[in-house]
C-alpha cells in the first residue's frame, strides 16, 4: 500500500474508534475501567501511525513535484535547443552574409542600392533579381500564432525581422518543398532577423519549436 492509503486507513480507524468508544461510554457506566490502558494504547498506535504516514506521504508528494519540475526543465531546454539554424543560408544553402553583401554592391566596389519604401509588407529596393525586401513578423504574446500568415517579397534578398514578446520561445524557419532554407534559434521576449536569397516561388515559414507548427504557427511566403 502507498503511504497515502495507509494514512487514510489509520485516520479512518481512529474516527471509527472514537465513535465506538463514545457510544460504549454512554451505555456502560464504568467504561473504560480496567480497559483504559488498552484504549489508550489503541489510540496511541493509530495516532502515531497516522502522523508517520502523513509525513511520509508529504515527502512522496515533494519528490514527485521535484521530478515533474526536472522533467519540465528538460523539455524547455530541448525546446530552446531545437532548430540549430544559421542566418547565413540562402535559397541554395551555400551563400554567406558576406557573399550577399558583395552581391548587393555594384561593380568596382560601388555602394549597394539604397532601400526605398515599397508597397506591401516590407521595404523593397530596386527591381528584378537584385531586389531587397524586409518583412515584419511577430508572435502573438498570448497564443501559439504569428500575427501574419501571408507574406510577399521580390526575388532577391529577403529579410524577416521577427519580434517575440512572449516568454514562450519561438523562431522562424523558411522552407521550400520540405527543405529548410534558413532559420535561427528560438528566442523568448526578444527580436531576431534572418536573411535568405530567394528566387520566385512559394515558400513556407513556420516555428520549429516542437508542437508550435502543429498548433498553427506557419504561413506562406510568396516571392514574385
Amino acid at each position: 500500500m502507498s503511504n497515502e492509503t495507509l494514512f487514510y486507513l489509520c485516520g479512518g480507524v481512529l474516527a471509527v474508534s472514537a465513535v465506538t468508544v463514545s457510544l460504549v461510554g454512554l451505555k456502560v457506566k464504568d467504561f473504560p475501567g480496567r480497559a483504559l490502558p488498552i484504549v489508550i494504547l489503541w489510540f496511541a498506535i493509530f495516532v502515531g501511525g497516522a502522523t508517520t504516514f502523513a509525513v511520509l506521504h508529504a515527502q512522496d508528494e515533494e519528490a514527485a513535484e521535484a521530478t515533474e519540475l526536472e522533467h519540465a526543465g528538460k523539455e524547455i531546454e530541448n525546446a530552446e535547443g531545437a532548430g540549430g539554424f544559421s542566418n547565413e543560408g540562402g535559397a541554395e544553402g551555400g551563400e554567406s552574409e558576406k557573399g550577399e553583401e558583395e552581391a548587393e554592391a555594384g561593380p568596382e566596389g560601388e555602394e549597394p542600392v539604397g532601400e526605398i519604401e515599397g508597397s506591401g509588407e516590407g521595404k523593397q529596393a530596386g527591381g528584378g533579381a537584385g531586389a531587397s525586401t524586409t518583412l515584419q513578423l511577430a508572435a502573438d504574446p498570448s497564443a501559439l500564432a504569428f500575427d501574419k500568415t501571408e507574406l510577399s517579397a521580390k526575388p532577391g534578398k529577403v529579410t524577416i525581422d521577427f519580434d517575440n514578446p512572449s516568454p514562450i520561445p519561438h523562431n522562424v524557419v523558411i522552407e521550400a518543398d520540405g527543405k529548410e532554407l534558413a532559420g535561427f534559434e528560438p528566442i523568448a521576449e526578444g527580436k531576431e532577423s534572418e536573411s535568405a536569397e530567394l528566387q520566385a516561388g512559394t515558400y513556407t515559414f513556420f516555428c520549429s519549436v516542437p508542437g508550435h507548427r502543429e498548433a498553427g504557427m506557419e504561413g506562406t511566403l510568396t516571392v514574385k
